[in-house]
């Protein structure tokens, strides 16, 4: 450095000398920051995968109501839910969804919106053991989703994780 003063050639090397510790400083930052991202990742677990139609059984809905649900889906554009139950005992489901306390509701288990507002369904008739009878709901805000977790509300008696088609 022949030729230039000495406080030319003392900067010049104290900015390569502070570029080096912050090139260090900034990798380091980036290094932890992305071992916080994949630490949090493992240990969140993969995300809940709703398999559409997975319809869980309550034996305790059954001895006290006589039906087992068989079937969740959101229909016309999603304006409308469609629950579907059978019969296991004609005595027990002759008075279901005629009170509130046997009618179904409907929870969405991503936001706890209730649907319960029935359009048409819930037999006025006499009941038989085997048949499949169905309740048209009013999908209000769009509350239950396709392909996502629905709870089954009757009472005190919950059926969860029923995915809607």
């Amino acid at each position: 450095m022949l030729g230039q003063p000495i406080s030319d050639t003392n900067t010049l090397r104290g900015n390569r000398v502070y570029a080096s510790k912050r090139f260090y400083q900034v990798a380091g930052l980036l290094l932890v920051l992305g071992a916080a991202i994949l630490a949090w990742r493992l240990l969140a677990g993969p995300a809940q995968v709703w398999e559409p139609g997975t319809m869980p059984i309550s034996p305790e809905m059954e001895d006290k109501f006589g039906v087992r649900f068989s079937f969740v889906a959101v229909t016309a554009q999603g304006g409308m839910v469609e629950l579907r139950y059978r019969v296991i005992d004609a005595g027990k489901a002759a008075n279901f969804g005629h009170y509130t306390e046997t009618a179904p509701m409907l929870i969405s288990e991503d936001t706890g919106k209730v649907v319960d507002v029935t359009i048409m369904g819930l037999h006025n008739h006499r009941v038989e053991p085997g048949r499949t009878y169905y309740v048209l709901y009013r999908n209000t805000e769009k509350a239950i989703q396709s392909h996502r977790p629905v709870t089954i509300a009757v009472g005190d008696l919950k059926l969860e994780h029923v995915v809607a088609w």
